[in-house]
């Protein structure tokens, strides 16, 4: 078994942005942490970035505690899981909701990367999937398989792309130790054009605009790479997953799925997975 050191960044990092749904403007600062795990200060309100804390799975995955909400946070748990970071405290000084920035996952991760990043002394611990699993609510499914490797897929089919692209699905995955393709991080989130205006009746994707959203049309001029709906939906299952708090060793294959089938998948490992703890490490945990 290979074990994971946990990470921190070297320095504090200020990011201000409108937030995809509540269009309202939006303050974070990113603090290194030795302590393990991830948490969200709001207004004196630590929340830790636990599944037991999901408070929404509705087109975002929200965080909550006592009468404190904290939306939108899978593009940002994504960054974190991508380079192995599990220590770090994110401070909301502005709003409640994480800025959407690129509107991926990409200005998170270039900023990890400029600050640096540092080793603590502990080690992440892992959750295993230990049989075939399969979970269908209705017409989407995800399907677990047991693996030594942390391999997230996900396939889908997009209105348009058939006659355009000759891709009705698409298949991307991310194995554990690689370097995330740009694709991945950079991806979108998207909406249908024919969506905008029940999305903004329903008070959704208020700060959305053509920078940090894919407008998808049947020209499907927006795209800024070829499979990018099913990188952003990778890395929302990636960034969701994440809330397991653990490393993760499996084969996850999503289907159609969106953040309920991820919360799903998410309490099925909290059930069943293996949990494997270092049996050795500097601090004895």
């Amino acid at each position: 078994m290979e074990w994971i050191k946990g990470r921190t960044l070297r320095d504090r990092i200020t990011l201000e942005g409108v937030g995809i749904h509540t269009g309202e403007i939006s303050k974070i600062v990113i603090h290194p942490s030795e302590k393990r795990g991830i948490y969200f200060l709001h207004k004196g309100e630590l929340i830790p970035a636990l599944h037991q804390y999901v408070v929404n799975t509705s087109f975002a995955t929200d965080l909550g505690k006592g009468n404190k909400v904290i939306r939108t946070v899978e593009h940002l748990m994504a960054a974190f899981y991508l380079l192995g970071i599990d220590s770090a405290v994110v401070e909301i000084l502005r709003g409640n909701e994480i800025p959407i920035l690129d509107g991926g996952a990409k200005v998170f991760f270039e900023e990890f990367q400029r600050v640096g990043l540092e080793e603590l002394d502990h080690y992440w611990e892992i959750i295993e999937v230990v049989f075939y699993h399969r979970i269908q609510p209705n017409g989407i499914f995800a399907e677990l398989y047991p693996n030594p490797k942390g391999i997230f897929e996900f396939e889908g089919e997009f209105k348009f792309f058939e006659e355009k692209i000759k891709k009705k699905r698409v298949k991307v995955s991310y194995t554990d130790g690689e370097t995330p393709e740009g694709a991945l991080v950079g991806a979108r989130t998207f909406c249908y054009e024919s969506d905008v205006e029940i999305l903004r009746a329903n008070n959704l994707g208020l700060g959305g605009y053509y920078v940090n959203t894919l407008v998808l049309n049947e020209n499907l001029d927006n795209l800024i790479y070829s499979t990018e709906p099913a990188y952003h939906k990778l890395l929302d299952l990636i960034g969701d997953l994440a809330l397991v708090g653990k490393r993760i060793r499996g084969r996850i294959y999503s289907f159609k799925g969106g953040h309920s089938l991820n919360h799903s998948i998410r309490e099925y490992l909290l059930k069943f997975g293996r949990i494997i703890k270092p049996e050795h490490t500097p601090t004895g945990i």
